[in-house]
């Protein structure tokens, strides 16, 4: 079948071409995916793309992996395809599932209100001496609460209330106006004291000793992004000063975290631990249903020590705003708060820990990144009674503890064979099938990388060597030299590879911020090296160009 991909590297196809092309791989992998062929194939040919979307496989033990890969990727094409029409609201579906989740959150605090009231009637001693562990690990991991001086406060990369995603900037945030929830407006004077050149700048009066820096009071933005062709996902948009203070707590609690063991910046152990489980079923996944939506308030509470809730809450945003409506949130964070990620994975890790010390059982087998959880067999049930009595739901499509499949982290395995497809997300283009191609190359499927080399036009068509993105095709290239490199002795060759224009502000244009920055620039770089970032670059790309790349056996230099 013939298909019309631009030669332009980034124009993305129709959605009618983009389907053709993605059910003709479809068809492609159906062929062979086992006793799931003719189910997915059925509904390929009647364009049923929410059957597609909503496909559960089984897996048993005596599937083959191979199967399994061909079925899985055949579904993968769509299932997070967000431009999909599946014939209803993507944002109307999320909205609801967020109110659901506010009142999961209202019942989690009523109970746990009438449970303190009348002292505390746990479901059984297990969940309660688990509860009591937790805790005491918790507020072990954690330590006395910081004073603000000994935190890093940064931007994130988000959008705020006052600054939308493309202006997503530091040069942008240090000019734009400051805001803060209401439950931050008795310490902002305090936060802004740790910041006293941006302070200054926004200040309307000043004397000698004393700026007057107004402050407006606002609420968070409810909004959402995309998460699978048939939702989305709920966020919080931050008012800048909360979201500027979170961002420091945030990294706080993640040293914190890794100093008792929990590093959040590797997920492969994860993934490790999960391989070994779908070998030898010694190892369960758990997975949470809108597990940051259902962290109540009472259950941080609960968990925390005092001083620690009532610091956190301080810089939390408790109100948000969706279509001119006001709604007072049930949940503790949400994701768009800097810390909700850290926080979720403090809490998980201490409620595994309670069940790992209750059981007897030892922690090396013990892993916890978000609401991702892997642990021991035995001890599953007790952790999921526990989780369910905090108020949370197991994803029991997404947990495993028995049978040869686990997920974690972004790794899905078989009995010990990676059966994670490719997700096409977005419209397909010359950059997508670059993707793909690529991930064929990589998976050994090579009849499959030919098949999409035939859909890419010639005049795109660059090869090169793997390790270095998915700006070229994965494959044999003539090997250019540059001879005033060789006559100097330099060994090595060059390949051609697609890179993106980045966004940048012009630095002529003078923004209110621009003078504070500098500062903000050496205190960030002082705090955290993975914060160095360039300051003029902003979300999104203007395009794209081709450059070289010349390869050298000690590295690689542009």
């Amino acid at each position: 079948m013939k298909h019309n991909v631009s030669s332009n590297w980034l124009q993305e196809c129709s959605l009618n071409d983009s389907l053709a092309i993605l059910t003709d791989l479809a068809r492609h992998h159906a062929r062979s995916s086992g006793r799931f062929s003719s189910d997915i194939l059925q509904m390929l040919d009647r364009q049923d793309y929410l059957a597609l979307v909503s496909y559960e496989l089984d897996y048993r033990p005596d599937d083959l992996p191979l199967d399994l890969v061909n079925a899985r990727q055949a579904l993968g094409f769509f299932q997070k395809l967000e431009p999909l029409d599946l014939g209803f609201s993507k944002e109307s579906v999320a909205y609801t599932k967020f109110i659901q989740s506010e009142a999961q959150c209202k019942e989690t605090n009523a109970r746990f209100k009438d449970s303190r009231d009348l002292g505390f009637a746990f479901p059984s001693v297990p969940v309660a001496c688990v509860i009591d562990h937790a805790s005491r690990k918790i507020s072990s991991i954690l330590g006395p609460v910081p004073s603000l001086e000994h935190l890093d406060f940064s931007f994130g990369p988000g959008a705020n209330t006052t600054v939308n995603a493309r202006a997503s900037s530091p040069r942008f945030k240090l000019g734009s106006k400051l805001v803060c929830s209401p439950e931050l407006a008795n310490s902002v004077q305090c936060l802004l004291q740790e910041c006293p050149e941006w302070s200054k700048i926004h200040s309307t009066e000043d004397s000698e000793h004393v700026w007057i820096v107004p402050v407006e009071i606002g609420y968070g933005k409810l909004q959402f992004v995309p998460k699978n062709a048939k939702t989305y996902r709920s966020i919080v948009v931050e008012p800048i000063l909360n979201s500027f203070a979170q961002k420091g707590i945030g990294a706080y609690l993640r040293d914190r975290l890794r100093f008792a063991g929990v590093d959040l910046s590797d997920q492969s152990r994860n993934q490790r631990l999960a391989c070994i489980g779908s070998v030898d079923d010694s190892l369960s996944t758990l997975d949470l249903s809108s597990a940051s939506d259902t962290i109540a308030k009472s259950i941080v509470d609960l968990l925390l020590p005092y001083e620690w809730y009532s610091f956190l809450s301080r810089f939390r945003t408790g109100s948000v705003t969706y279509r001119g409506e006001t709604i007072v949130l049930e949940k503790f964070s949400s994701m768009g708060n800097a810390f909700t990620f850290e926080l979720e994975s403090l809490i998980f890790w201490g409620l595994a820990y309670g069940v790992m010390r209750f059981l007897s059982l030892p922690l090396d087998k013990v892993a916890v990144y978000g609401d991702d959880i892997i642990v021991p067999t035995k001890a599953f049930q007790l952790l999921a009674e526990v989780l369910s009595y905090c108020g949370f739901t197991l994803n029991e499509s997404k947990s495993f503890s028995s049978g040869p499949f686990r997920e974690s982290c972004g790794a899905d395995w078989f009995r010990g064979f990676d059966i994670r497809p490719f997700y096409q997300k977005t419209l397909v283009s010359g950059r997508t099938l670059f993707t793909l191609h690529n991930f064929y190359m990589r998976r050994f499927e090579f009849a499959e990388a030919r098949k999409v080399l035939k859909m890419i036009p010639l005049s795109l068509r660059l090869f090169g060597p793997d390790g270095y993105g998915d700006g070229h095709l994965i494959g044999s290239h003539a090997r250019r030299t540059k001879p005033s490199l060789q006559k100097r002795g330099w060994e090595g060759s060059l390949f051609d590879t697609f890179t993106l224009k980045k966004r940048e502000i012009s630095r002529e244009r003078l923004l209110p911020g621009d003078q504070v920055l500098p500062v903000y620039s050496i205190y960030v770089t002082n705090s955290d090296e993975s914060e160095r970032t360039n300051h003029y670059v902003v979300r999104g790309h203007r395009g794209y160009r081709r450059i070289s790349i010349y390869t050298l056996k000690t590295g690689i230099y542009i």
